[in-house]
């Protein structure tokens, strides 16, 4: 009988907020949040015994409050196969030293460390527009988007997220205003809304699955070849071959989460009665946060078997 390995999957969080009191006494912070859905999403990968045994390590960074980042030795060494940037209330467009610097850093990852994989989530998706050249700005004409939206995807999105030729449409938690209104240069759409076009983008690499940074042991490209674990004759699944991934909604949240930012946002002013009732009851469809989580672990090389008959 094979052995088999355990490999870590380590992704660097940039936590760039903290969610309102009444998500941290139900849910925990950011990193509790992410952390429990990218456990139940590894968990809904149908795997092969002999596959490696995946683990997914996830490492908070405050890159508000605290100013940390993984540094450039940590990115330099293979330390973290990505970094994931988190949701925020604040405006990815606002000139924020902390938030200046954030785009800086993820500019610089794309740049000079090829082989990180970066991850953005809603905030972390525009924000990384802003970072790779595109406009991130108040959604005056169409406004909120908050609760379970269905988002039209594109053929490219279908590809990169796994989703069949006949499902047309990505099922996602949402909760913001801002928006990203171009796709940078260079990456592809992967769906829209009416009021939101832009909800998610990536760039691909020139290859179709290059290592990750812990199994080449480096941030830098060595030799970039195609990475074969998780592999079959059918090749690698096209998530791998994305260097950034993001999405306006929120795979992370799920209508508990939402619902007290609905009420959150409510006693703050934010939004009026009449639109808490009807985000309330968005709140309350389907969405695809499990399956979304496991599309960014695909990314990252966790791939699903793709027989049911154990080889």
């Amino acid at each position: 009988m094979v052995e088999r390995k355990t490999r870590t999957v380590s992704i660097a969080l940039l936590v760039a907020d903290t969610p309102p009191p009444n998500v941290v006494d139900k849910r925990g912070r950011y990193p509790q949040i992410y952390n429990a859905w990218l456990q139940k999403s590894l968990a809904s990968i149908p795997r092969h015994g002999w596959m490696d045994k995946i683990e997914v390590e996830l490492t908070p960074f405050d890159v508000v409050n605290e100013g940390k980042f993984p540094d450039e030795g940590m990115l330099r060494d293979g330390l973290f196969d990505a970094i994931m940037v988190t949701g925020s209330a604040s405006s990815a467009y606002l000139d924020l030293p902390w938030a200046n610097r954030l785009a800086e850093y993820i500019a610089n990852v794309k740049e000079n460390h090829p082989l990180v994989r970066i991850i953005g989530i809603c905030y972390g998706h525009q924000i990384v527009a802003r970072a790779l050249g595109a406009h991130v700005e108040l959604n005056e004409k169409g406004g909120w988007e908050v609760g379970s939206y269905e988002c039209d995807l594109t053929e490219e999105g279908r590809e990169m997220l796994g989703y069949g030729e006949e499902e047309a449409v990505l099922r996602i938690q949402e909760c913001h205003r801002d928006h990203v209104t171009e796709v940078p240069r260079g990456c592809e759409l992967l769906a829209s809304t009416t009021k939101s076009p832009i909800q998610g983008f990536a760039l691909r690499y020139p290859t179709e699955a290059p290592p990750l940074p812990s199994t080449a042991g480096t941030s830098e490209y060595t030799a970039f070849d195609i990475s074969d674990f998780g592999t079959d004759s059918s090749g690698p699944m096209p998530a791998r071959s994305a260097q950034v991934m993001t999405l306006q909604g929120h795979p992370e949240f799920d209508e508990e989460i939402v619902t007290a930012l609905i009420f959150a946002k409510t006693e703050m002013g934010v939004v009026t009665d009449d639109f808490k009732d009807e985000a309330l009851e968005r709140a309350r469809k389907p969405h695809d946060g499990t399956r979304i989580g496991a599309a960014f672990l695909a990314m990252l090389g966790v791939e699903p078997r793709k027989t049911d008959v154990e080889l």
